[in-house]
Order: structure tokens, then C-alpha cells, then sequence
């Protein structure tokens, strides 16, 4: 079990390598709407800043994961205590709804890697933006 713990974490620290692309996809886009200064960029603006903004989120998120799994690998032999307490703390900070607690490592595991993927898809999409904005830019 411990080694799921650590493959897991270590597929959640690629989030920061993540959001570094998205940073650059950011400014890319950034750059190419600069050089678009006869159409309007207020709603392709919003639309780059609002990705980035979730990006930005989701990555907290995924943070937070890797450090409380980073935590169970540092303390694997109270996996089952430390469980229990990490799922009453959540509850005690509203973090999470009360049905969620009590779950097994795998189900939870599995909301980790669904964060990742949709982080993933999220560079995806603003890269997808600013090839977009720069073939626009290109046959102008």
C-alpha cells in the first residue's frame, strides 16, 4: 500500500511543472493579443485570465493532495489512525462534506489523479487558445 502512496504523490508533484506551461501558455497569449490591437481583446482577455485563474486553483488543490499524501508516506505505519484523524480535521474545517468522509485510499487516490487530469486539459485548452490567437495573428 505504501508504494501507492508514493507513486501517487509523485504523479502529483508534475501539478507544478503543469502550471509553470500554463504560466507560459498565459503570457503567450498575452503577447499574441497585444499584437492584436485592432480587434477586441476584453472577452479573449477574460477567457485567458479565467483559465489561468482555475488552473491557479486546481493547482492549490493538488498541492494540498501531495501534502497530505507526501505526510501518509512519512508516517505509513499509522496509515489507519492518521486517516481517521485526517478525515475529522477536514470535517472540523468544513473542507469536506460529512459523506466523504470514511473512504478508502484508493476512491481518494482516484479524486487526485481526476484533479491532475483535468489540470492537464486545462494547459491543454489555454495552449489551444494561443495557437489559435497566433494563427490569427499570422494570416491577418
Amino acid at each position: 500500500m505504501k508504494m501507492n502512496f508514493v507513486v501517487v504523490n509523485q504523479l502529483l508533484k508534475q501539478s507544478q511543472s503543469l502550471l509553470k506551461s500554463g504560466y507560459l501558455a498565459f503570457i503567450l497569449s498575452i503577447i499574441a493579443l497585444s499584437l492584436f490591437s485592432k480587434m477586441q481583446i476584453v472577452i479573449p482577455l477574460l477567457l485567458v485570465s479565467a483559465l489561468l485563474a482555475l488552473h491557479h486553483y486546481l493547482f492549490i488543490r493538488i498541492e494540498f493532495d501531495r501534502g497530505l499524501v507526501q505526510h501518509m508516506v512519512d508516517r505509513s505505519e499509522e496509515i489507519e489512525s492518521l486517516t481517521q484523524q485526517l478525515d475529522q480535521s477536514l470535517l472540523n474545517l468544513k473542507l469536506v462534506p460529512s459523506s466523504k468522509t470514511g473512504r478508502d485510499w484508493p476512491e481518494r487516490f482516484k479524486g487526485c489523479l481526476r484533479l491532475l487530469k483535468i489540470q492537464v486539459a486545462i494547459v491543454l485548452i489555454q495552449y489551444s487558445i494561443f495557437i489559435i490567437l497566433f494563427y490569427k495573428l499570422a494570416h491577418r
